[in-house]
């Protein structure tokens, strides 16, 4: 089974009220900077159905991240779209199952309509951004989100942020933001997860990270290095807070294989510091591979020429993340 573990979905009605066009592509902006593509097939299911026959998906989970920090907006748009997910998974319970977006700074009401959606709609799990209102995912504002999710015993899926906060040194007239911003913002997360005592508080929470954590295995060496254990450099400097080593911590999340395009060196580098049994396949359809989905189809055929057991391949490519969903 092949599990496509960031597959972006939207119902027409928030495509439109974004500045999507019907049949065109468009750029959707958030404080001024481009935040994504808004292309016409992220509403069109049938279109999803025949992409993934096309390339052999058996199940995308669906997603969509929050595009706004004022809650009103954002919990009309969560709304909205946990009602549409769900419509789609109920027309097609073997092909899609879906995550509930979230603001997770937005407090009861938000929490209430997480429950809604994981409880009475029957969503698999959640997602939100890398950054909630400028705040990394260690922030103690969020601990109120950890514990609702916790008790719903449900996944966390970690997106890039669209424009991250606090990294001017990206502005600059090559839209930084998009290409090295997301995948710098999801490092910092991850790190910041195990660094800032998440794991150790939460430890019954599943996170999947988004990109492989932005490349994080390209750093891991230098992360430990500065943070690996009690006494190391970075420890006796700045006192992290978490109490359980890192390696232990990191090993305990997962990772999915999408944001680079099927890129197989991405992948190959993914492979030296995350153990196969922590990565799950995804393509962020239909944002990625260059105008033609059906460059998935070699992207999955080179994951399955790895030079690595054939039950590691399975464990990517869909065992984990059934395991993740409870399917």
């Amino acid at each position: 089974m092949i599990i496509d573990w960031e597959h972006h979905y939207l119902p027409e009605e928030l495509l439109l009220k974004k500045g999507g066009k019907k049949g065109e592509k468009a750029i959707f902006y958030e404080y001024g900077k481009p935040r994504g593509d808004l292309n016409p097939e992220l509403c069109d299911v049938e279109e999803h159905l025949r992409v993934m026959d096309a390339v052999g998906i058996d199940v995308a989970v669906l997603s969509m991240a929050v595009t706004s920090d004022d809650t009103k907006i954002a919990l009309e748009e969560c709304r909205v779209w946990d009602d549409s997910a769900a419509e789609v998974v109920r027309r097609y319970p073997n092909r899609f199952v879906a995550l509930a977006p979230v603001p997770p700074l937005s407090g009861e009401k938000a929490f209430d309509e997480l429950k809604r959606a994981v409880e009475t709609l029957g969503l698999k799990g959640v997602v939100v951004r890398s950054q909630a209102n400028g705040l990394s995912m260690d922030a103690r504002e969020l601990y109120p989100f950890y514990e609702r999710v916790s008790a719903l015993r449900v996944p966390i899926f970690i997106h890039p942020s669209g424009v991250q906060q606090g990294f001017g040194i990206l502005d600059a007239p090559f839209d930084l933001g998009r290409s090295i911003g997301r995948e710098l913002d999801l490092i910092v997360a991850t790190t910041r997860l195990i660094l800032g005592g998440v794991l150790d508080d939460f430890s019954d929470l599943k996170f999947v990270i988004s990109h492989k954590g932005g490349g994080i295995a390209a750093v891991k060496e230098r992360i430990e290095y500065q943070f690996g254990a009690t006494g190391s450099a970075g420890t006796r400097a700045r006192g992290a807070c978490n109490r359980t080593p890192f390696d232990q911590c990191f090993n305990k999340l997962y990772f999915n294989l999408a944001g680079h395009h099927g890129g197989m060196g991405s992948v190959r580098c993914a492979l030296t510091a995350i153990s196969p049994k922590r990565l799950v396949f995804g393509t962020d359809y239909p944002q990625e591979f260059r105008g033609d989905p059906m460059n998935i189809k070699p992207f999955i055929e080179n994951i399955r020429k790895l030079e690595i057991d054939e039950s590691s391949k399975e464990a990517m490519l869909g065992e984990n993340a059934r395991k993740l969903l409870g399917l």
